[in-house]
């Protein structure tokens, strides 16, 4: 240190220091070692550098970092805002090297260590999560994280932390580890139209080596809003004269696709649960994990000695949808802590399953000739009863009568639990249901099975409802590997080739879906017929604009999928698609209910929520209530039909408001309200209800009132986490207008 910076430091520490000395420059401070002399103890001090001044509340943040005590974090001694401009973090030296040199120096740690170190991690981050108000970190990587001498952890960096309750905008992201949600993507979805203010709220405290960091102006912040309205796709490009003439060539995308907080949500508690999910990636393999838009190599790719129920949890951790994810650091601390109750379960199956095997050998060798009859004539029966099960529950499911269902899938597993067979059926309950992350984990499980009995279409059926399941949680990198696994399993089936290049679609890869294609020609005679590569054929000519090309393979594919349900209700999907893209939206209803008529009743909820938000879009465009009447009959059907989710009974309550059935919503949001009583939009439509009641009873606007006041309250909460609702903007003016 040169004599002008040593003044500098006296001047703005004053004394009480010494042996000062550079360590490393970070990405938003430099790095000193340094001894504090009236505590006798070395310490770490970063200076953050002028340009970050302004971004961060330092002294408010810093108070709430000093009151943290916990033994997976560094103490921080003091925070000071020197009048030059720089502000000093004074905090513990931690011995020992940060995980990424660690696993450099050692190499990938084993199973026994990095649950070690997974355990710490989660215990520490719940901690941070659990203060008040919360506080995420949005940078945990492995040069963040120190490995003391005694092998434990210490995260060490705050530089982007989030004091939750002030706002969702990270200062940067470290590709790799930061997940999904830390970025927007501009150029793959329309732009908002609404934007709201930056939040501040960082907390400027730690100390990490320098690393690759994106920097605050390119890391763009996530916003949402919750408007019905539709709004111009400019990414579309115009159809031809010939097109026009029987499609509309007015291009929209819907609100639920127009969302400024990008498909990923804003920033939570679950995008720290990503950094630690990437953390333990790099720890088992050596390796940091791709970019999280990009496809991330699966851990199972590198023939590690981990436990299956180990690579689920980490794997689960990094699932792209942050619904897919678990719900905070807390729950994937549990799940940790339970993981040697199943590995053990499975192990104790192992050693019994090669018990009963001994036995059976001894027993066949004493038994003879009639006791081999003897069990195969019993075989016989239990595997008919079996089988006859398994067939009820299937048709059970498809009839959408779940819990009849189930009970036949349970019985059958009390007759055999070493076939595969019940236990598909079970995951595409789970999957029918909309319970796709409980299907996945049903799958995982199921694959953690030690089955005896299974057929190759068996194994391909699982991975197939697995990697829908990924599919509907929009994870299609794991989508992709799930419906390869299907293909292996059973490489004469369209449908797997058919599932994985539309994955691949989705991830933009318009070459890895062609050469799926081309694999299914290779390994399918005939394949050009099938309405599956039709199906995959639409898509692609959808996505480079063709619309009508893919309109005209649709059809196709809907003339091929015969009894084919699931394609049939695809081919369907995909020509409504076609046809919302450029506007046709008669044509886009006439296509839906068309499928709808053809489908069984166990496919109704594939069309029926597209059916009913074109039915509303036609509402809007003509103004006819009797479209708005068809899209509540259809939600309501939808619900008698088993989903029972908030936005169908929402839809539904709105529906009613909206064709004057005051009564009928009010009764319907109040079951809402004991349901679901921290969600804003439920009382925001009560007060809309109420407030029309009121008026035609003349009585006062008490209730009315009330509503409104919880749905402001439960709005601010939701606005802290990026969502803008401007029909809040509306009911405010009402209750300011006509309620006061």
């Amino acid at each position: 240190m040169d004599y002008n910076e040593y003044n500098q430091w006296q001047a703005d520490l004053g004394g009480g220091y010494s042996n000062i000395r550079p360590l490393d420059e970070g990405g938003m401070g430099t790095l000193y070692q340094a001894h504090k002399d009236s505590l006798d103890v070395d310490v770490v001090i970063k200076r953050v550098k002028q340009k970050f001044k302004g971004r961060m509340d330092e002294r408010a943040e810093a108070n709430i970092l000093k009151t943290l005590k916990h033994k997976y974090l560094p103490r921080i001694y003091d925070v000071i805002e020197s009048p030059s401009g720089y502000v000093y973090t004074i905090m513990d030296l931690i011995q020992g090297e940060n995980m990424q040199k660690y696993v450099q120096l050692h190499g990938p740690a084993d199973q026994k260590t990095a649950y070690r170190w997974a355990c710490q991690l989660c215990e520490v981050v719940a901690y941070l999560h659990a203060q008040t108000p919360p506080i995420l970190h949005c940078d945990l990587k492995p040069s963040n994280i120190m490995i003391t001498p005694a092998g434990d952890i210490c995260v060490i960096d705050f530089n982007t932390s989030l004091v939750f309750s002030k706002g969702v905008l990270a200062i940067g992201a470290t590709p790799g580890y930061a997940a999904p949600e830390q970025y927007s993507r501009p150029d793959t979805q329309p732009q908002p139209q609404y934007t709201a203010q930056q939040g501040t709220g960082t907390v400027p405290m730690g100390y990490a080596a320098a690393g690759e960091t994106v920097p605050l102006d390119a890391t763009m912040p996530m916003r949402g809003y919750g408007n019905a309205q539709a709004y111009q796709n400019p990414h579309v490009p115009p159809m031809t004269p010939a097109q026009s003439s029987s499609m509309s060539s007015q291009y929209s995308v819907t609100a639920a696709q127009a969302t400024g907080a990008g498909i990923y949500g804003t920033i939570s508690k679950r995008t720290d649960v990503y950094g630690i999910g990437a953390t333990l990636y790099y720890a088992v393999t050596g390796q940091a994990p791709a970019h999280s838009l990009k496809q991330v190599r699966p851990i199972t790719s590198y023939k590690l000695r981990l436990s299956r129920s180990f690579v689920s949890i980490i794997d689960r951790a990094m699932i792209k949808q942050q619904e897919g994810r678990f719900c905070d650091a807390q729950e994937m601390l549990r799940a940790l802590q339970d993981i040697h109750a199943i590995d053990g379960r499975y192990k104790s199956v192992v050693r019994s399953q090669r018990l009963v095997a001994v036995l059976a050998v001894v027993l066949a060798i004493l038994g003879g000739i009639l006791i081999a009859v003897g069990v195969r004539r019993i075989g016989v029966e239990r595997y008919a009863a079996y089988d006859e099960l398994v067939r009820k529950g299937r048709t059970a499911g498809e009839s959408m009568q779940f819990e009849e269902a189930e009970e036949d899938l349970q019985k059958a597993i009390a007759i055999y639990d070493d076939q595969l067979e019940a236990y598909v059926e079970q995951a595409v309950l789970l999957y029918r249901q909309g319970r796709y992350q409980e299907c996945i984990d049903a799958v995982d499980t199921t694959r953690s099975r030690p089955l005896k009995y299974y057929s190759s279409q068996s194994v391909a059926n699982l991975y197939s409802v697995g990697a829908e399941s990924y599919y509907a949680l929009g994870n299609y990198e794991n989508a992709v590997v799930m419906y390869k696994k299907a293909q292996e399993y059973a490489p004469d089936v369209p449908r797997y080739y058919q599932q994985t290049a539309t994955a691949q679609l989705q991830l933009g890869d318009y070459t890895a879906a062609q050469q799926t294609l081309d694999q299914m020609v290779q390994a399918i005679p005939g394949a050009q017929n099938t309405g599956d590569y039709q199906i995959v054929l639409g898509e692609l000519a959808r996505r480079q604009g063709d619309l009508l090309t893919a309109l005209n393979a649709a059809q196709s594919a809907i003339s091929a999928s015969g009894s084919d349900s699931q394609l049939m209700a695809r081919a369907y999907r995909l020509a409504a698609d076609v046809c919302q893209e450029s506007g046709n939206v008669e044509m886009e209803i006439s296509l839906l209910e068309e499928g709808v008529a053809a489908l069984p009743a166990g496919y109704y909820n594939a069309l029926a929520g597209q059916l009913a938000a074109a039915y509303l879009q036609q509402a809007e465009d003509t103004g006819f209530d009797s479209s708005r009447q068809k899209a509540l009959e259809v939600y309501q059907k939808m619900l008698s039909m088993g989903n029972t989710s908030l936005e169908v009974r929402l839809n539904i309550a709105m529906l009613q408001y909206q064709t004057k059935k005051f009564g009928d919503a009010l009764t319907t949001l109040q079951a809402l309200e004991g349901d679901y009583p921290s969600d804003y939009r439920v009382y925001e439509w009560l007060a809309f209800v109420d407030g029309e009641l009121a008026a035609q009873k003349g009585s006062g606007y008490q209730q009315t009132l009330a509503y409104y006041n919880k749905a402001m309250e439960l709005y601010q909460t939701a606005q802290a986490q990026g969502v803008y609702d401007p029909q809040m903007d509306q009911l405010k003016r009402m209750a300011a207008n006509y309620w006061q």
